[in-house]
């Protein structure tokens, strides 16, 4: 039987939050997400109410300014909204709406998580993005609950 640290074994440099101890399953699977494994998003904090990641900026990230596009800025938000929207009970996107506050001229990008409200078929989160400790994006995110555990 797996075991949170078991687990977090497997996820180096991560921290997880004992409140997810029964979630060890949907975390792998969450991880392993083939698109998120192109990507590189990596989860550095997993917890009930905050999930963290980062990405770093691969050459190919960029655009013809040679600054991070922002559909790689908006894969690490939508990445760690699946992440965090899926942890406990499978649910769906509905709706984002993101803005960006400046260009993302960094190496490393990371994202943060935070519960806005949760309803009984709802769930909403405000994602933010960070390079070099200034914001670059943020964004209010709307999850369906297709399964309420």
């Amino acid at each position: 039987m797996d075991t949170l640290q078991n687990i977090m074994s497997e996820f180096p440099g991560c921290e997880i939050d004992p409140s997810v101890e029964g979630c060890i399953d949907r975390i792998r699977d969450l991880y392993n997400a083939p698109f998120a494994r192109m990507m590189g998003i990596e989860p550095t904090y997993i917890s009930k109410d905050e999930i963290r990641m980062k990405m770093t900026v691969k050459p190919e990230f960029k655009n013809s300014h040679g600054i991070c596009h922002g559909a790689a800025i908006y894969a690490l938000a939508d990445h760690t909204f699946a992440f965090a929207s899926n942890l406990f009970v499978d649910a769906t996107g509905q709706n984002t709406n993101t803005t960006y506050h400046r260009p993302a001229t960094c190496d490393v990008l990371e994202s943060v998580s935070k519960v806005i409200n949760e309803s009984r078929n709802l769930h909403v989160f405000d994602i933010r993005i960070y390079g070099n400790g200034k914001l670059i994006s943020s964004g209010v995110y709307t999850a369906f609950k297709i399964n309420r555990g």
